[in-house]
């Protein structure tokens, strides 16, 4: 058991109230880095996407690999490419209909980690391919609550433009603009108090 897991649950023993300050100190998610992705079975689309090697992507898909194939936490190919930064895998994936919105078991998609690691490029090409914006994981973050946590001032511009709801909030409570000013991301909450968001 966690630290934080075992802290929370002494805490849940001594009153709601305490519990709910203790969710607030926890961290959204543990956000895997390509680096660290961890493969089951060598799969090798899932290999050459964390390659960045757009022909050894080809060459997978040559060899009838499947473009839904998930790994042990429910990763797609197009959460990989997200999470690699490879605009042309992603293009390559988005030709060939990978499903847009598919969420891992944290119910993260590709749009919430690309968000997540501030990649305005991808959170763009995903958006133009149909991505929902306010696609939530379960927790109930959505992708413009993770970049308003983080600080990613690009992205957050992106989602405000494509139409992200900033009124939406997660299991907490919380909005995209309570977790930047829970944060200290003060351009961000001036930002989002600019476009009208009030808590």
């Amino acid at each position: 058991m966690s630290h934080n897991l075992a802290l929370f649950i002494h805490m849940a023993m001594k009153g709601v109230a305490a519990a709910l300050v203790m969710l607030m100190l926890v961290p959204i998610m543990a956000r895997p880095a390509a680096a660290d992705i961890e493969l089951f079975g060598g799969n090798p689309l899932f290999e050459a996407i964390k390659a960045n090697d757009p022909k050894r992507v080809e060459a997978a898909f040559a060899a009838a690999e499947s473009i839904e194939v998930q790994d042990f936490d429910g990763r797609s190919p197009l959460i990989y490419a997200a999470l690699v930064g490879s605009l042309d895998i992603l293009d390559i994936l988005i030709k060939r209909s990978a499903k847009i919105n598919h969420r891992d078991k944290l119910g993260n998609s590709a749009l919430f980690y690309a968000a997540s690691q501030g990649d305005t490029e991808i959170g763009e090409a995903l958006l133009a391919a149909g991505a929902n914006k306010d696609i939530e994981n379960r927790q109930g973050i959505t992708p413009l609550m993770t970049a308003a946590k983080l600080g990613h001032l690009d992205i957050v511009q992106v989602l405000l433009a494509k139409g992200a709801n900033p009124d939406l909030r997660d299991y907490t409570g919380r909005t995209a603009l309570m977790w930047a000013d829970w944060n200290r991301k003060s351009t961000i909450s001036r930002l989002l108090r600019k476009a009208g968001v009030r808590e």
